[in-house]
């Protein structure tokens, strides 16, 4: 087998990665891109730390994906649309909202509570150039990986609320998505957003 350094495809800068990750970041002119089918930019957003954060830092890269969805049928026991008609106001079937997918080694317990809670409650922040020195987790899962899971946290999220879902025929469409990379501090009880 032989091995190839990779290049940045915009400044042909050496790319040196300390941790095995599925996209490739250039420190010198900031370009992230993947190689699964040739090679393919990435989006991608630094949000700024609060002021306020004195603990540990690292910044956590999640997908955010922007989606379509559309409901064409549905049957409820005991209970309402409760967690979606967050997102699908009025009368409407339809609406589009942001899915976080967790892009890092994470628990299934915690993909679910980060996935869910940041899906229900997206956050908001400034942006910044650059990560400052702050440690970053590393990307492990695709673009195509994270559009398969973003089904998984909109069922999950609507079938953990009162109500018996009986039948769903939906339709969920992503149009955009980008590695956000979100800053947290570490406390006694794990990880915290510190946005």
């Amino acid at each position: 087998m032989k091995i190839v350094q990779v290049k940045c495809p915009s400044c042909g800068t050496p790319i040196r990665m300390k941790n095995k990750e599925a996209i490739f970041l250039c420190d010198n002119c900031g370009m992230m891109h993947t190689r699964n089918h040739g090679i393919e930019r990435i989006d991608y957003e630094i949000a700024e730390f609060s002021s306020s954060v004195a603990n540990e830092r690292m910044y956590m890269p999640f997908w955010r994906l922007y989606c379509d969805f559309s409901i064409r049928s549905k049957n409820v026991e005991g209970g309402s649309f409760f967690r979606l008609s967050q997102w699908i106001k009025g009368d409407k079937n339809s609406g589009a909202f942001f899915v976080f997918i967790p892009a890092f080694d994470t628990s299934l317990e915690n993909f679910k509570l980060l996935s869910i809670h940041l899906t229900l409650n997206p956050p908001h922040y400034r942006t910044t150039m650059n990560f400052g020195g702050v440690t970053r987790m590393p990307v492990l899962m695709t673009k195509e990986e994270a559009r398969e899971l973003a089904d998984f946290v909109v069922v999950t999220i609507e079938a953990e609320k009162p109500g018996v879902l009986q039948y769903l025929d939906y339709s969920l469409s992503v149009k955009d998505e980008r590695i956000i990379y979100l800053p947290f501090t570490k406390t006694s009880s794990g990880p915290v957003l510190a946005v």
